[in-house]
């Protein structure tokens, strides 16, 4: 018996991970709040924090922008204290789950590398005769 597992899958696993993508995209901007900034690379990291927080949202490069995220949350777990460190250790395994998981069908990464079918056909032999 044969059986197919879907890189993207649909149903009820795709709509978990587009709910696991919703609920993580907040999260790059509770990142950014957390450390210390200048004026300067405050404006930088929230722009790196909203780029991360649109391509979770659409489902595109989520393989690269969850590990991006789940770096983020890491270095983030260096500089706080208290009851939130708990937190970003959870919050490091979901980014982690999610790189590894992917995107699911309802994404941009599915549509642009979702299932294709490649048609196999046979040819004749060669009938070449010999010097």
């Amino acid at each position: 018996m044969s059986h197919y597992v879907g890189r993207f899958p649909d149903g009820a696993a795709g709509l978990g991970l587009l709910t696991v993508r919703l609920c993580y995209a907040p999260l790059a901007f509770g990142i950014v709040a957390l450390p210390p900034m200048t004026t300067a690379g405050a404006m930088v990291l929230r722009l790196v924090a909203g780029m991360l927080a649109l391509l979770l949202v659409a489902g595109f490069a989520t393989r690269v922008a969850a590990f991006t995220l789940g770096v983020a949350v890491l270095l983030a777990l260096v500089v706080s204290t208290g009851p939130e460190r708990l937190l970003l250790i959870g919050h490091t395994g979901g980014c982690a789950a999610m790189a590894l998981l992917g995107a699911g069908a309802y994404s941009i990464d599915a549509r642009r590398h979702g299932h294709r079918v490649i048609h196999l056909t046979t040819r004749p032999p060669d009938r070449g005769g010999g010097d």
